[in-house]
């Protein structure tokens, strides 16, 4: 019994690391593999509009796939090129080639024409949905109808950038006057821009940094991580068909080869860095000029459910296991920390724990599959280490979970969970899920309020003025709050923030053109007859590209 809650472990609170259940979900051979194994081309960078196939500093690309006949060896799909810091150097020097201080083809040309070009790169992207997301599948195990849907949204983002470039470029192609003032504002490019991209969704998370930049006439360098970066290399054509050359480079290889060598040079204007505070901090610290450098970060999270106690617990139930489960857990937004009333803690942990016990495991080609396994080699270890940690302290395992072979791990539910547990502060993002028990509201607020993280949270239930002191007081401590559903990014047109360790910036297609422009103003004296009339002109006739549009 536990604050009159009876908690009874299905599996006895026994961990099983070498489980045999799930060695079966693995292929017994490669043979027995009834799916093609990618063959993708391997080792690509591209710089200054060139694809070059670099391969001095190669290492194999091994999915998170084993066969029962051989669990030591991952099965592998190519080959990844860890770009050098004599590569990074040459990919900001093309990059300052085609910005120009401004004045090159790129960040000249009008926002109309490079929407256009946009249009017929992600035109094109689209045609490579199977291709990118049968990448995506193998490289880092997520399942077949999540992957199709990271490329497809990736494409409506685009889709949606470019129709909010063309607002924001209408919405400005006007005069303004105050104050005996006239003018006309345009955003326009910060100079060159270095973006990353995480393992967990490197296409869709990538695109969100440096679609935005690009469409505002920068410069951009991306680079890709260690898990991840195939998905990327079908596409490097079709950058280097539709921008010219070094608009964009796209580099593989190590964060602190690559990011810091670059960030280091004091000639990078504006990051875009998707990773951990850590991480972030350690590439920040290198920068010569920090005064300057613009930052856009997306970091940890660790989101809380709220269930409050007159929440509807099939609807929470629902939720949270949406949150918990979406990619294993490996997601900013993934629920990592459920808190749920006395009244309803025994109720909701059986309805839980039926509902996720119920989601498959398997390979990510099968299409009923939800739980996939986990493309981080250490990710199990870890899992393992905060599950055994809670065990010590007074949690237990509520559903049938503990379990894990090589790489496929059951999603674990622990409860309860208190203060002096690992994984009550740490973001674990993976398989495994705490639970806290709480009799007064206050307990999940400070503990939202105290977190170093904010990004979102999500609360269950319909009393008014329960509700309104728990969405009042969350407000302030995260980017979001959900009202009786899982926190999620989207649609891409609001903002997708943060607070603490979580965000720095807006990660959305709006917000995202201007962060990577700056709002220049041309004016003239309203007074000034002769200058007045010399600005309309610019505006009417064909001599400048930035004075233009204004009826």
């Amino acid at each position: 019994m536990t604050q009159g809650i009876n908690i009874v472990s299905p599996v006895r609170d026994k961990l099983d690391w070498d489980c045999q259940e799930l060695k079966a979900k693995f292929p017994k051979s490669k043979e027995d593999i009834n799916i093609p194994i990618p063959s993708p081309q391997s080792c690509l960078l591209l710089i200054d509009g060139k694809v070059i196939k670099s391969d001095e500093n190669a290492t194999e690309v091994h999915t998170p796939i084993v066969t029962q006949d051989q669990p030591d060896n991952h099965i592998s799909i190519g080959r990844f090129e860890m770009a050098t810091k004599a590569q990074a150097v040459q990919a900001l020097e093309a990059a300052e080639r085609a910005y120009m201080y401004g004045r090159g083809t790129w960040a000249r040309m009008p926002i109309s024409q490079r929407c256009k070009h946009m249009e017929a790169f992600a035109s094109d992207l689209e045609k490579k949905t199977e291709e990118l997301a049968q990448l995506l599948m193998w490289e880092i195990g997520k399942n077949v109808k999540d992957s199709h849907d990271e490329v497809t949204r990736t494409v409506k983002y685009i889709q949606t950038a470019v129709q909010e470039a063309k607002e924001l470029a209408e919405a400005e192609s006007r005069w303004q006057e105050q104050k005996g003032v006239m003018c006309q504002i345009r955003h326009l490019p910060v100079g060159v821009v270095l973006a990353s991209s995480p393992f967990n969704y490197p296409l869709n998370e990538a695109y969100t940094t440096f679609i935005p930049a690009l469409l505002m006439g920068n410069s951009v360098i991306v680079r890709a991580p260690r898990n991840g970066a195939t998905p990327h290399f079908p596409t490097l054509e079709l950058f280097a068909k539709h921008f010219p050359p070094g608009t964009i480079q796209f580099l593989t290889g190590s964060g602190r080869e690559v990011m810091g060598a670059l960030v280091g040079t004091g000639r990078i204007d504006a990051v875009a860095f998707i990773g951990t505070a850590s991480s972030a901090k350690g590439l920040l610290k290198g920068a010569s000029n920090p005064q300057r450098l613009r930052v856009m970060y997306e970091g940890e999270a660790k989101d809380a459910a709220v269930i409050l106690p007159d929440a509807d617990l099939d609807v929470a139930v629902t939720s949270c296991a949406s949150g918990m489960t979406s990619f294993n857990g490996q997601r900013c937004t993934a629920i990592k920390m459920i808190w749920v009333h006395q009244s309803q803690a025994e109720e909701f942990l059986k309805k839980l724990s039926e509902t996720i016990d119920s989601m498959k495991l398997g390979m990510p080609w099968d299409d009923t599959v939800k739980i996939t396994p986990l493309c981080e080699d250490s990710k199990p270890a870890y899992v393992k280490e905060l599950i055994v940690d809670a065990l010590n302290k007074g949690a237990h395992i509520v559903n049938n979970g503990g379990k894990c072979y090589k790489t496929l791990c059951t999603l674990s539910i622990l409860a309860p969970v208190n203060k002096h547990m690992k994984i009550w502060d740490e973001e674990q993002f993976g398989p495994v899920t705490p639970v806290a028990i709480y009799t007064d509201v206050q307990e999940p607020i400070d503990y939202i309020s105290r977190s170093e993280y904010g990004l979102q949270s999500a609360v269950f239930g319909y009393d008014e003025e329960m509700l309104g002191r728990v969405v009042d007081a969350l407000s302030y401590h995260v980017g979001r709050v959900n009202i009786n559903a899982p926190d999620q990014r989207g649609p891409d047109v609001f903002p997708f923030t943060g607070r603490g360790n979580s965000a720095l910036g807006i990660l959305n297609a709006t917000e995202g053109l201007k962060f990577f422009s700056v709002p220049t103003m041309v004016a003239a004296k309203s007074d000034d007859e002769k200058s007045v009339k010399a600005l309309k002109a610019l505006n009417d006739g064909k001599h400048s590209t930035v004075i233009y549009g204004a009826k």
